[in-house]
């Protein structure tokens, strides 16, 4: 009787890990400074942010980036994803809180990962392992400690650990600046 209880506690807790993982996170995504030093603007970019089950995330890495984002995807509809747009008019970062609806939609589904996928220019030396996509595993508690930085580069997606500002603002110009210079005076 207690080898039952203990499976049904140890299931519980997983439960609730997943649920807590998913749920009380936020996803933040911002352009990288080196966009507009890549193609002197900043240029429309699509990205999208969803919770996938191992099957959708078998889906998507079969279409591919250029597929994904092609006109009436049906995978990409049935996913809900959380979309942000950028532009030369549109750079600061966009953030998914843990409050949206999307997160409980997602949830209904016991999804295994996160994906993250920029409409970013295809490169002609683009690798096997495309950087326009990328995914973090749920099961592993990608989101500790509270949040998931990802930058959109010029060429690729990253995660990163701080949270992303906007790249026309005064302090993200004044990060890049080169150790013990200040903007503008090189």
């Amino acid at each position: 009787m207690a080898k039952i209880w203990r499976l049904a506690l140890t299931a519980v807790i997983a439960a609730l890990t997943l649920v807590a993982c998913v749920s009380s996170r936020r996803v933040a995504v911002g352009l990288s400074p080196d966009m507009e030093i890549h193609y002197t603007i900043y240029p429309s970019i699509e990205f999208d942010a969803a919770a996938v089950t191992d099957d959708e995330a078998t889906q998507i890495k079969k279409a591919g980036v250029d597929g994904y984002f092609s006109p009436d995807n049906p995978l990409r509809k049935r996913l809900n994803p959380f979309t942000a747009y950028f532009g030369e008019e549109a750079t600061a970062p966009r953030t998914l809180y843990a409050r949206s609806a999307l997160w409980r939609t997602w949830q209904n589904k016991k999804p295994t990962k996160m994906v993250f996928i920029a409409d970013l220019p295809h490169s002609p030396n683009m690798p096997e392992d495309d950087p326009r996509l990328f995914f973090l595993d749920i099961k592993k508690r990608f989101l500790t400690p509270g949040a998931v930085y990802i930058e959109i580069e010029p060429d690729k997606i990253v995660r990163v650990y701080t949270k992303p500002k906007d790249p026309r603002s005064n302090s993200s110009k004044k990060s890049k600046a080169g150790a013990g210079e200040p903007p503008g005076s090189g």
